[in-house]
């Protein structure tokens, strides 16, 4: 059996949800993380925020790790 082609009309429409949900994915894996520096950085009393900054860059390079991977396919 032939495989059926998809609209034309839907495949922008595909297109801006994958990538609008990779935009919020990334918000939420960042904020996660951010949010976990913050709590330790509370619960040690530093004066420097060091937790916080680490863990958001952590989760920077993980989200930009995802975008990656899911760009690739």
């Amino acid at each position: 059996m032939m495989e059926k082609e998809p609209e034309k009309g839907k495949q922008p429409l595909n297109s801006y949800v994958k990538y609008s949900s990779m935009g919020f994915q990334m918000i939420g894996i960042i904020g996660v993380f951010t949010f976990i520096g913050y709590k330790l950085d509370q619960n040690q009393q530093t004066q420097t925020p060091y937790y916080t900054a680490g863990l958001s860059l952590i989760g920077v390079a993980i989200s930009l790790y995802f975008i990656f991977k899911t760009i690739k396919e």
